[in-house]
């Protein structure tokens, strides 16, 4: 499974990232080996994301799967976003979402909008 992250430069709160990791680990398929988290930042989620696989990285593998994380531009996720399963973008109130949410939208990949 693959799952994007990005979030804007004023997000700050594990707790509300937990929740979205939470749900795309709930979608994850029996059958998928791994969960590969690709995080197009900025800083702030990046050390969030790496630290959630760093963490998660024993109970996945109790459970014969891997997971990894790789820190992409957010160009990357542009031309790459038809293999993605599940994107989520986080960001506080009022504050604009990004053009990855609504290319996501566009090729039919679930997306999770986590505000707070």
């Amino acid at each position: 499974m693959i799952v994007a992250v990005q979030g804007t430069k004023d997000f700050d709160d594990y707790q509300v990232f937990l929740r979205a990791m939470g749900v795309a680990l709930s979608t994850m398929q029996e059958q998928d080996p791994e969960f590969l988290i690709y995080s197009a930042g900025p800083a702030k989620v990046n050390s969030m994301v790496s630290e959630f696989a760093n963490v998660t990285e024993r109970g996945m593998k109790s459970r014969g799967k891997k997971i990894k994380f790789f820190k992409v531009p957010p160009s990357y996720l542009e031309e790459n976003i038809q293999h993605v399963n599940y994107f989520a973008f986080l960001s506080k109130p009022k504050e604009q979402l990004s053009k990855l949410v609504a290319q996501a939208e566009l090729n039919n990949v679930e997306v999770g909008i986590y505000r707070y």
